[in-house]
């Protein structure tokens, strides 16, 4: 077979590889329609990813589990660009010094992408369920303590329980609405009920206090949930997430 012959390109291709201008506002989408990007799609996209990724993690922002992100969005992971942002880092690290614990987290994304990953063995597909299950517990608590401190009306409310927590207006009128019954329950009954109305199949116990612990447990410390080995504070794929 003939090697393959790499042709240089021309000058005006190379200077259309430089980094693109600061467009801003209306001329930035008139750019993407110029180029024929599907921005209104993309931008769906990642909106349905960015809200199903805060239903699921308590903080977004610190060193969330890449195989955690993998279970929340398994068909669509590459929508989600602080998956995208993850996955640039680690293949830097992995070309620019070698990094074999980056090198391993790449391949177990790509064996999860083919299909090929062993993460739906029933045991550890339900450990992630109930780790997602602890997660989304503990993010309507979360909710249910800013509307606890919100005042004003009902739109005023939810507008400081979504400035506080960035969550969905959905999620956030649940918090208000549910402030606002003189007949609500604790805090933590309500939202371990709205969680298994959502579908986490949680497990009863004799108190939703006892239900949660147990589900606490299992989310802590489940031989079948491991987390990656960080790097540059990327979670790795070697032990249990907390």
């Amino acid at each position: 077979m003939s090697a393959i012959v790499r042709t240089p390109l021309p000058a005006a291709p190379r200077a259309g590889l430089a980094p693109a201008p600061e467009w801003a506002g209306d001329a930035l989408l008139d750019q993407a329609r110029t180029l024929g990007i599907p921005w209104e799609r993309l931008l769906r996209s990642e909106i349905a990813a960015e809200t199903t990724m805060r239903a699921f993690f308590v903080e977004l922002d610190g060193d969330w589990p890449l195989w955690a992100a993998l279970a929340a969005l398994p068909f669509s992971p590459m929508r989600s660009w602080r998956v995208r942002d993850r996955l640039e880092a680690l293949s830097s690290e992995a070309r620019s010094v070698g990094c074999p614990a980056a090198a391993r987290q790449l391949r177990a994304v790509f064996r999860h992408l083919c299909g090929k990953s062993n993460g739906s063995a029933s045991a550890p597909a339900l450990a992630r369920h109930l780790w997602f299950a602890y997660q989304r517990v503990l993010v309507l608590q979360r909710l249910g303590r800013a509307a606890h401190r919100s005042r004003g009306s009902l739109e005023e409310r939810v507008g400081h329980v979504i400035d506080r927590t960035s969550c969905s207006r959905a999620d956030a009128e649940w918090a208000v609405r549910r402030e606002e019954r003189a007949d609500r329950s604790h805090l933590l009954d309500d939202a371990m009920k709205k969680a298994r109305q959502e579908g986490f199949e949680i497990p009863h116990l004799t108190s939703e206090a006892r239900a949660f612990r147990r589900l606490r447990s299992v989310a802590r410390s489940s031989p079948h949930l491991v987390r990656w080995a960080p790097t540059n504070g990327n979670d790795g794929d070697s032990e249990n997430p907390r």
